[in-house]
């Protein structure tokens, strides 16, 4: 039978895969009954040389033959399950163990009909055995790179660390935001509606306000106070004017502002700008990460970077051409009849019947 076993892996890998597209529901623990023993379970009292399938009526024919072997049955010991198991799904659960064998059995009785019927001696058959090689080769390649690109020795992180150092620090602030718009009440007149804004309402206002501000900030006034005034100023009623940040890491802070882990605790940054407002940092402390607490995020990053740089490599290890003929893209879709020439430039052309 280890010709037909061979058969039927892609098939089962597929099925696999399509078992695995809805997530199932959780298993609750139950202890097994007697009856159940410890069939199918890793470390059983299951020999592995021991029959766990077996399937009556199942043989593979001689060739050239429809005569049937007086003992027709396909044996699988624990032994060949679980080495199936393991190239199909490594770490099956063994509730999904007793499906997965049913489906097994139902594979290769399909099989075997199929090979009666000669449909894998067909040039369909081989071209789908040779596309399926193909994925099971491409499957296990980007596998082997994937487990290699996860090899990162941890002298390589710290070098890491080292040269990215900057990017492992938490920096807490006071943050005071003036926006690049003031808020204008309008009445609820319908005469009202578009009445022309106040003095002090222009960008160029809003940002003078946000200068002074900052030189308020750097002579040490509370960033809290200065907050409510910018929110008064701005026309923005807004009762709270909490400014504190704590901990933040240099990708969350807009990259225009990064400077700010350039300051020292108490100094005040310059105004920052965005399409939205204005933006006045006091710094309060900047600490340093730890290797240690950041050891595993940097491990993922250099192991995400090696994938790439791999699949980058293999991409430039070779240059395909296609031919742009063959591989034409279709054109527009046109709306004028079938066999319609296109219109002369300038002429006139007469619309379908029912249209003016």
């Amino acid at each position: 039978m280890k010709s037909v076993l061979n058969g039927v892996v892609c098939l089962l890998l597929a099925t696999a895969a399509i078992g695995q597209t809805t997530k199932p529901a959780p298993t609750p623990t139950l202890k097994p009954r007697p009856s159940e023993s410890n069939e199918l379970i890793p470390n059983s009292s299951v020999a592995p040389d021991a029959p766990v399938i077996t399937i009556q009526g199942l043989c593979e024919k001689p060739a050239d033959s429809n005569a049937t072997p007086a003992d027709c049955t396909t044996v699988i010991t624990r032994a060949d399950f679980e080495k199936l198991v393991n190239a199909v799904q490594p770490n099956m659960p063994p509730a999904n163990r007793k499906p997965f064998a049913t489906r097994y059995v139902t594979i290769l009785l399909l099989a075997e009909k199929a090979h009666e019927m000669g449909l894998d001696k067909t040039p369909d058959f081989d071209e789908q055995m040779y596309i399926a090689r193909l994925q099971l080769l491409a499957r296990q390649a980007g596998e082997k790179m994937q487990r290699d690109a996860t090899n990162v020795p941890d002298s390589e992180i710290s070098d890491y660390y080292q040269q990215h150092a900057s990017d492992y620090k938490t920096i807490s602030f006071d943050r005071i935001y003036i926006p690049k718009q003031k808020q204008v009440e309008t009445s609820a007149q319908p005469n009202e509606l578009h009445a022309q804004k106040g003095p002090g309402t222009s960008e160029a206002d809003l940002k003078d306000e946000a200068d002074k501000l900052r030189a308020r900030a750097a002579a040490g006034e509370d960033p809290n106070k200065l907050q409510l005034e910018a929110n008064e100023f701005a026309g923005n009623r807004a009762q709270g004017a909490d400014v504190k940040v704590e901990n933040m890491r240099r990708a969350s802070i807009p990259t225009s502002d990064t400077g700010i882990f350039d300051l020292k605790a108490g100094e005040v940054s310059q105004v920052f700008s965005d399409a939205t407002g204005y933006r006045i940092y006091k710094v309060e402390e900047i600490k340093e990460l730890p290797l240690t607490s950041v050891h595993d995020e940097i491990a993922r990053a250099m192991q995400g970077q090696n994938m790439k740089n791999s699949y980058d490599s293999l991409q430039n290890s070779a240059k395909t051409t296609f031919d742009n003929t063959y591989f034409a893209t279709p054109g527009a879709p046109s709306l004028r009849n079938p066999g319609e020439k296109p219109a002369s430039p300038g002429a006139t052309t007469t619309p379908p019947p029912g249209k003016k």
